[in-house]
C-alpha cells in the first residue's frame, strides 16, 4: 500500500482511522440532527438546555442561525453535510480523494468560526459545540490518512448523499410548515374569538402570583425550584392596570392594543419587536407599549440563574433616555438595543447616547440612579403578578398571546383582531387580563394535548368513578415539591371523590435513572421508593400501590435512611406477602417498569418534577403562594367548562 508522496506524514487509512473518524462524524450528525429536529419543530421548548430563553436558542434563532438570503437553518445545512462526509468516508477506502480531504477542511474552518462566534456572543449552545468538536476531529482524523486521486466515486456518493439529504428536509420542512400554519389558524381562531367575547373581569383576581421565573440549571430541569420569596406586586382593582405603560408607539386610543414585556437580549423578545415595528409601520389602528423584564440577576430577583448579563442595563439605559429625552429619544434607544441585542460595545455606553445628544457624564449619572432601577423593578413586579411564563409575554387587547405554548403568528392574530374591529365585529375593548389561580387554570386550559404512552403496568384505583378527572403525575417520593403536590391532591379528593389517579416514577438517582445529569445530586431512597411502588402493585394488586404510596410519600424525609427490610416490613404490614414482597422487589420486571416511566419522562422532555397532566393537558406551574394550583385545576375540569 503507497503512500501518497505529496503527503510524506499521512498514513493509509487503517481500520482503526476509519472507525475514530466515522465516530467523529456520527457525533457531528448526531448533535446536528438535534437542533434540525428542533428547527423542524419536532422537539419542543423542553429540550435541556434549547428552551427559548436559552443560550441554544439564541445560537438557532440569531443570525448566524441561518444561511444570509435562503432562511435555511445552519442545522439543516450540517445535518446534510456530516451525512454526506460519513458517505464519502465510508465508500473511500483504502485513501481518501483530495477533493475530500478539503471539504474536512472547510467544514473544520466553518467550525472555528462558529465556536469563536459563540464565544463571542458568550451564548455556548452545547448541541452545536459538540456537532463541531465532531467536525473538528474528523478533520484530524482525515488529515492522517493518504489521499489518492481516483477516488472520486466516494466524493460522488457523499454528494448525492448531500443533496439527498438536503431535498429529505426541505419536504419534511414544507409538510411541518403546512402543520403549524393550520394549528396556527385554529389556534388564531380561538384568540379572535377571546377577543371578541369581550369577557372583562372589571376586578381581577385577589390572589397575585407568587411563582416566579426560574433559571435553567441541573436541579431546575429536573426539580421545579420553590419560589424566592420575593413579594409580587400588591392586588390592583382591575388588572389592566398592570398593563399600563410608560411608553407607547402609536396612537395611545388605537382599536388594537398590544402591550409586550420584554428582555433586550431576549432573541425572541428581538424577532417580535421586529414584527411589530413592521406591523406599526403598515396599521395606523395599532398600537405597541412596552415594559421591561430583564431576565438578569442584577435587578431581577426571581431567577435562579443570570440568563443575560447586560439586560438590566439596557433596560435601565432605556429608561434614562426617555428621562432625558422624552418618547422619541427612549423609541430610538429602544430600537437600538434590540438591533446590537441588548450590549453595550467594550462594556461602555454605546455611541447612540451622544447621537441623541446626552452628555456622556449626565446620561451614566440618571441611568445608574435609583429612579432607573425602581422604574425596572416595578415592571418586572407587574409582570411576576400577571404570571409571566417566558419572554416575551404578549397581550393584545388585554388577551394573552401564548406563543410559547400554541403556534401563533402575532402578524395575523393582529391584523384579524384589527379588521374584526374595523368591520364593526366588535368595539375596541381592553380585556383585563386573569392572575393568580386565573391565570394557572388558563394557561392549563390552553396548553397542548399530550399523549403519554402507558407503561405495561399502570396502576389504577378500583373504586374510582369512571367518570372522574384522570391524572398522570410523574413523581419522586424524596422530593418535598411531590408531596406538596400530592397533599394537594389528597385534600382535594377528600372532599370532591377520588380522580383517575396513575403514578409515574422518575427517581433522583443515576443507579435507577440513567437519564439524569452525572453531576446531579442522588437522592438517597428515590430508588428503593420507586421500586415499592411497583413491586406493591404487582404483588399486592392496584389498591396496595396506592397505600405504599401514601406511605411512601409521608415518610418521604426518612427514606433515604431506610433499607429494603423496612419497606418489606411496611409491605408486611399493608397485608402484603413478605417473601413475594421480597423477592419481587429486586427483579428485573420492576427494573423494566421504572425504565419505562423514566424513558416516558424523558421522551416528552419534561423538565422539573413533579410533571401533573390532567385530562391530557400538562399544568405548566403547580407552585402558588397558599392555593392549591392542582385543585382549581381539577375543580375547572369537572366543572365541563373546559
Amino acid at each position: 500500500m503507497s503512500k501518497d508522496p505529496t503527503n510524506a506524514d499521512h498514513v493509509d487509512c487503517s481500520a482503526f482511522l476509519r472507525l475514530v473518524g466515522s465516530i467523529c462524524l456520527l457525533i457531528a450528525i448526531a448533535f446536528s440532527g438535534i437542533l434540525a429536529l428542533k428547527q423542524l419543530g419536532l422537539i419542543g421548548d423542553n429540550l435541556p438546555g434549547c428552551g427559548p430563553q436559552s443560550a441554544c436558542g439564541q445560537v438557532t434563532n440569531g443570525p448566524f442561525g441561518r444561511i444570509p438570503g435562503l432562511d435555511w437553518p445552519v442545522s439543516f445545512l450540517g445535518l446534510a453535510w456530516f451525512l454526506g462526509l460519513l458517505v464519502a468516508w465510508l465508500t473511500a477506502r483504502p485513501s481518501v480523494a483530495n477533493g475530500l480531504r478539503w471539504l474536512a477542511r472547510i467544514g473544520a474552518v466553518a467550525s472555528v468560526v462558529f465556536v469563536f462566534i459563540m464565544l463571542a456572543d458568550g451564548a455556548i449552545c452545547p448541541y452545536c459545540l459538540f456537532a463541531h468538536i465532531g467536525s473538528l476531529g474528523f478533520w484530524v482524523v482525515i488529515e492522517r490518512t493518504s489521499t489518492s486521486a481516483d477516488r472520486n466515486a466516494a466524493l460522488q456518493w457523499g454528494v448525492g448523499t448531500f443533496l439527498l439529504a438536503t431535498m429529505a428536509l426541505a419536504g419534511t420542512r414544507m409538510w411541518q410548515t403546512n402543520v403549524q400554519q393550520q394549528q396556527a389558524i385554529e389556534n388564531e381562531d380561538a384568540f379572535l374569538d377571546a377577543v371578541l367575547a369581550n369577557e372583562r373581569s372589571n376586578e381581577g383576581s385577589d390572589s397575585p402570583s407568587g411563582e416566579v421565573p426560574v433559571g435553567d440549571s441541573v436541579q431546575n430541569r429536573v426539580e421545579s425550584s420553590t419560589p424566592t420569596g420575593i413579594d409580587p406586586a400588591p392586588p390592583q382593582p382591575s388588572t389592566s392596570e398592570l398593563l399600563q405603560s410608560r411608553w407607547t408607539s402609536g396612537d395611545p386610543d388605537a382599536p388594537v392594543q398590544v402591550v409586550m414585556l420584554s428582555d433586550y437580549q431576549c432573541p425572541d423578545c428581538r424577532d417580535y419587536e421586529m414584527e411589530m415595528q413592521t406591523i406599526l409601520n403598515a396599521r395606523p389602528d395599532v398600537s405597541l407599549s412596552v415594559k421591561h423584564f430583564p431576565m438578569c440577576t442584577d435587578c431581577n430577583p426571581n431567577l435562579g440563574r443570570n440568563m443575560h448579563a447586560n439586560a438590566c442595563w439596557a433596560a435601565r439605559a432605556a429608561e434614562a433616555a426617555g428621562i432625558l429625552g422624552g418618547e422619541d429619544a427612549f423609541w430610538e434607544m429602544h430600537e437600538w438595543l434590540f438591533e446590537n441585542r441588548g450590549r453595550f460595545p467594550g462594556g461602555q455606553l454605546p455611541p447612540i447616547v451622544e447621537d441623541l445628544g446626552f452628555d456622556r457624564t449626565e446620561f451614566t449619572e440618571v441611568m445608574t440612579s435609583d429612579e432607573t432601577l425602581d422604574l425596572v423593578t416595578g415592571d418586572i413586579s407587574d409582570g411576576v403578578t400577571l404570571g409571566l411564563f417566558y419572554t416575551p409575554m404578549i397581550f393584545i387587547n388585554g388577551v394573552e398571546l401564548k406563543w410559547h405554548l400554541i403556534p401563533s403568528s402575532l402578524t395575523n392574530t393582529v391584523n384579524r383582531v384589527a379588521d374584526a374591529i374595523a368591520s364593526g365585529q366588535q368595539e375596541s375593548e381592553q380585556i383585563a387580563p386573569p392572575i393568580g389561580l386565573d391565570k394557572y387554570i388558563a394557561d392549563w386550559r390552553d396548553g397542548r394535548k399530550r399523549f403519554i404512552k402507558p407503561s405495561n403496568r399502570d396502576f389504577k384505583r378500583t373504586t374510582v368513578d369512571p367518570n372522574a378527572p384522570e391524572v398522570v403525575a410523574f413523581i419522586d417520593f424524596v422530593s418535598p415539591n411531590c408531596a406538596s403536590f400530592l397533599a394537594d391532591l389528597r385534600d382535594w379528593e377528600s372532599v370532591h371523590g377520588q380522580t383517575q389517579l396513575i403514578l409515574r416514577v422518575n427517581p433522583l438517582d443515576q443507579a435507577c435513572n440513567a437519564n439524569l445529569p452525572a453531576k446531579l445530586q442522588p437522592r438517597a431512597g428515590s430508588c428503593l421508593a420507586a421500586r415499592a411502588l411497583k413491586t406493591a402493585g404487582i404483588v399486592g394488586g392496584e389498591d396496595k400501590a396506592f397505600e405504599m404510596a401514601w406511605w411512601l410519600i409521608d415518610n418521604g424525609p426518612s427514606l433515604g435512611s431506610m433499607s429494603e427490610v423496612d419497606i418489606i416490613t411496611q409491605a408486611s404490614d399493608l397485608g402484603m406477602d413478605p417473601s413475594a414482597f421480597a423477592t419481587t422487589l429486586s427483579s428485573a420486571g420492576v427494573d423494566r417498569l421504572i425504565k419505562q416511566d423514566v424513558d416516558e419522562f424523558k421522551r416528552n422532555r419534561f423538565p422539573h418534577l413533579p410533571v401533573v397532566i390532567v385530562d391530557d393537558r400538562q399544568i405548566p406551574r403547580l407552585s402558588l403562594q397558599n392555593e392549591s394550583v392542582i385543585g382549581a385545576v381539577l375543580e375547572e375540569a369537572t366543572s365541563g367548562s373546559n
